[in-house]
């Protein structure tokens, strides 16, 4: 009798044991946080920080995050200023790649930014719109006395003229102008108090010439038309001594 109890006892314990080695197993299978885990992260492409440069310019900083080793395709986008890219790609280390984009100096909103992972797979911007800003990078334009609005539509009786006369009906000077133009934009290419963009007369009303103003201007600043038609030229105006 006392050796079938001792053998109902030992069955009972290789049983426990056959459990607690199954339970052993069962822990060893990869977690959270494990090297397997993190190869399957999606790749992810971000808008770092945008800040302004020595030479006056704004720098846009993307960074594309668990893309793998392989060069990524270059990174294309659109922001408030129109369109950028292609920027190709430079390694920093790790699952990171950079990418730097430059854009002339004012407001920056940036919209949209796409990346091409070496296998062929598209990666979107996680994070459009963020860091917006009026980035005012260039020198300091001294502030003038005559006070000057900016307006996307500025209509008038009928065209302005030469830059004399387009300049004087804000009060101010001539300075510089640049002429035959087409598109819908074009880089300044100098500083101003003042710049006139002409297009036709889209936007305003019937015989009625389409300006667009800009105060503090810079140059490598993006001027848009004032309405969808072409630039004839732009004026850039100067402050009169006082």
């Amino acid at each position: 009798m006392k050796i079938r109890n001792f053998g109902l006892l030992g069955f009972a314990v290789l049983v426990a044991m056959a459990g607690a080695a199954c339970g052993s197993v069962k822990s060893e299978d990869p977690g959270e946080g494990s090297s397997s885990e993190l190869n399957q992260k999606a790749p992810m492409l971000n808008l770092s920080h945008i800040e302004c440069t020595e030479d006056g310019h704004v720098l846009a900083h993307f960074v594309l995050l668990f893309a793998g080793t392989g060069t990524p395709g270059p990174l294309t986008g659109t922001y408030s200023g129109g369109t950028f890219g292609p920027i190709a790609a430079t390694k920093n280390s790790g699952n990171v790649w950079h990418y730097n984009v430059i854009l002339p100096a004012g407001e920056i909103d940036i919209y949209s930014a796409t990346a091409t992972t070496s296998k062929g797979v598209e990666v979107s911007l996680h994070n459009p719109g963020e860091y917006a800003g009026n980035y005012q990078c260039g020198p300091v334009i001294e502030q003038c006395p005559i006070v000057v609005t900016a307006q996307d539509v500025y209509c008038t009786d009928q065209p302005l003229g030469n830059p004399g006369e387009e300049c004087g009906a804000f009060g101010l000077l001539p300075q510089g102008k640049d002429d035959n133009l087409s598109g819908l934009s074009f880089t300044a290419t100098q500083d101003a108090y003042v710049a006139i963009v002409k297009s036709g007369t889209a936007g305003c009303g019937p015989g009625e010439s389409a300006y667009r103003i800009y105060v503090n201007v810079h140059a490598g600043d993006t001027l848009l038309t004032p309405v969808d038609q072409g630039i004839s030229h732009i004026t850039y105006c100067a402050c009169p001594e006082s």
